[in-house]
C-alpha cells in the first residue's frame, strides 16, 4: 500500500513539473505576443498618421490645382475657397460659444 502512494505522489509531482514547464513557455509566448500587439499597434497608429496627412496634402494640392487651372473652372475654385471659409467661420464659431 505504501509504494502504491509512493507511486502516486511520483506521478503527481512529475504532473506538477509538466505544469509549470507549460506555464513558463505559455506564459513567455504571451508576454512576446503582448509586446509584438503593442509594436503592431504603433505602426498602425503611425500609418494612420501619414494617411491622414498625405489625405490633407492631396486636398491643398487640388484645391491649388483649381486656384491656378486658367480654364474656366475659376468659379469652381472660388466655391471650394467659399466653403472652405465657411468651415472656417462656423468653427470659430463653435469656439466662441
Amino acid at each position: 500500500m505504501n509504494q502504491n502512494l509512493d507511486t502516486k505522489l511520483e506521478t503527481l509531482q512529475e504532473k506538477i513539473a509538466l505544469l509549470k514547464a507549460s506555464f513558463s513557455v505559455l506564459h513567455a509566448q504571451n508576454k512576446q505576443l503582448k509586446q509584438s500587439n503593442e509594436q503592431l499597434t504603433t505602426e498602425l497608429n503611425d500609418k494612420n498618421n501619414t494617411i491622414s496627412e498625405l489625405e490633407k496634402k492631396y486636398k491643398n494640392l487640388e484645391l491649388a490645382k483649381a486656384v491656378s487651372d486658367s480654364s474656366g473652372e475659376n468659379n469652381t475654385a472660388r466655391k471650394n475657397i467659399e466653403e472652405i471659409v465657411r468651415e472656417i467661420d462656423t468653427c470659430i464659431a463653435l469656439l466662441h460659444t
